[in-house]
């Protein structure tokens, strides 16, 4: 696809990404057993082998992306200017919308061959290219701030020739926001650097795919039991100041998800004094601002925002209906990503958890919900799990993996409960997809301001 002159430019373009370090300053890493990786301003790479040619594809795509939209967006100026000013506004304006709205579309159809050609595919069970974020290789939890604000963090790797792990550049980050009574421990493996990490299912899911995407995951702990602009937005300026002051982040894009409270928390991100704004937002299972609550002229600079939500709970998605109503009235790309309720098979737990939970252990799961007849006869769940008695729970237990204690909000088994159910749980679904469009979108966004 590239000769060897751009593949050369492409990696020179890496970047090392040890925070706190310079770019002229080397890397050194040998905490936790993690292997020493030194680089020098020629020998950066780009991005190593895990995804990496999705990465190294953004700035040669950037440039056709552009190119397309300027071409395109020239010709209806040219052929507006070369029309009488009496009685044709209005057909100017819309042919030059669909001019836009034509090189739009083309821009992602160049964007999904260039996915394609660059050999990004989806995960499987036992990947072994994302085998280190089960181990937390490189998880790390610090207290930032004179506050202690809980954050851990997680940066891409890859095995290098000699089948050793290291630190890969990034090519953006993730901020990732929790629920009501969760923390930022759920999105991390255990390890000796966050001994405290739980690393739930559906979070775990979340870091993997953004891992492997080559994006730096930041998780940040709420002061309370849940979000508060008031009190968590000076915390948050704090975070975002420590990380993207650092050269390796600076100048790279970050993106924002969030579940519930962390949901409604990241609609209001774009409203905050932040040192860095967020190019994309998924607000899962919370609505956002709409335009009785915030006025046109700021919703309008909103970013590309993705509302992730559930059907089933018919409330919530009355209100997320009207967010994204009000997001297109004031011009704001909008995706609708609709989380329905799974059929729960013998291996729907070891599949949703990434192997976490045996097949073993997600078939005598299985088998005791039908055995409490909790399922219909299309294998879906009949009753909200939040609302079993003990006794189901105390069965449910028995065939749960050990480590599991089965508590709410702790447990990896009662969280793919909610999410088959489907009317308020964070979930993993089509988390990649909507990653996408907002990489997509928001550099759509960014060519569409430079015209």
């Amino acid at each position: 696809m590239w000769d060897a002159g751009e593949r050369e430019r492409v990696r020179a373009r890496g970047r090392a990404w040890s925070f706190g370090a310079t770019t002229s300053e080397t890397r050194e890493t040998t905490v936790d057993g993690r292997m020493d990786a030194r680089w020098d301003d020629g020998d950066r790479r780009a991005r190593g082998r895990l995804g990496g040619g999705w990465a190294g594809a953004r700035s040669a795509l950037h440039a056709v992306i552009a190119m397309i939209v300027i071409a395109a967006t020239c010709g209806a100026i040219a052929s507006v200017t070369r029309k009488s000013e009496s009685g044709l506004e209005a057909r100017e304006r819309r042919e030059t919308g669909e001019a836009w709205e034509k090189a739009a579309a083309t821009a992602e159809k160049v964007v999904a061959r260039q996915e394609e050609e660059s050999g990004e595919r989806e995960l499987l069970i036992g990947d072994s290219s994302v085998a280190y974020v089960s181990m937390g290789w490189n998880a790390e939890r610090r207290l930032v701030g004179d506050d202690g604000i809980e954050t851990i963090w997680e940066g891409p790797a890859a095995e290098n020739e000699k089948g050793e792990l290291e630190a890969t550049a990034p090519v953006g980050a993730l901020l990732v926001l929790h629920g009501c009574h969760h923390s930022a421990k759920d999105w991390f493996a255990n390890n000796t650097k966050c001994e405290t990490c739980r690393g739930l299912a559906q979070e775990m899911s979340v870091t993997r795919t953004a891992l492997n995407r080559g994006f730096v995951v930041i998780a940040v702990s709420a002061y309370g039991t849940c979000w508060s602009k008031e009190i968590d937005a000076p915390r948050m300026e704090q975070v975002l100041n420590t990380f993207f002051n650092d050269t390796a982040l600076s100048d790279l894009p970050l993106y924002a998800f969030g579940a519930s409270s962390g949901g409604s928390f990241v609609g209001m991100l774009p409203q905050m004094k932040l040192p860095v704004q967020p190019s994309g937002l998924i607000i899962q299972i919370a609505p956002g601002p709409t335009l009785e609550n915030t006025p046109r002229a700021d919703l309008s600079t909103y970013p590309p925002t993705v509302f992730s939500y559930m059907p089933k709970d018919e409330r919530t998605s009355e209100l997320i209906a009207q967010s994204i109503a009000d997001f297109k009235r004031a011009g704001v790309q909008v995706k609708e990503s609709k989380l329905n309720d799974h059929v729960v098979s013998d291996t729907f737990f070891y599949e949703e958890s990434f192997g976490k939970i045996t097949k073993e252990e997600s078939a005598g799961l299985t088998n005791t919900l039908n055995s409490f007849n909790l399922l219909d006869a299309d294998g879906k769940l009949t009753n909200d799990p939040r609302a079993f008695d003990d006794d189901h729970v105390e069965v449910l237990k028995k065939h749960a993996p050990v480590w599991d204690s089965m508590l709410a909000d702790q447990s990896d088994v009662r969280e793919l409960l909610n999410v088959a159910y489907a009317t308020h749980e964070l979930s993993a679904q089509e988390f990649g997809q909507n990653l996408k469009w907002l990489m997509v979108h928001s550099q759509q966004k960014v060519n569409h301001a430079r015209r």
